[in-house]
């Protein structure tokens, strides 16, 4: 159950962050949960070109 809903959770926060990045030429392409030391989130990035070479 609790896989289910990590997976959820993180299948929605992809796609707002995603929303919100856009407009910045960002796409998230990755999402990892760590919680070794408290619930951390990493976040892997990528850069548009096309965007970049517009801003």
């Amino acid at each position: 159950m609790d896989t289910i809903v990590s997976d959820i959770a993180k299948n929605h926060m992809e796609r707002d962050f995603n929303e919100a990045l856009r407009k910045l030429g960002l796409t998230i392409s990755e999402i990892e949960f760590d919680d070794s030391l408290g619930l951390s989130i990493i976040l892997e990035i990528l850069v548009s070109d096309e965007e970049l070479l517009y801003a």
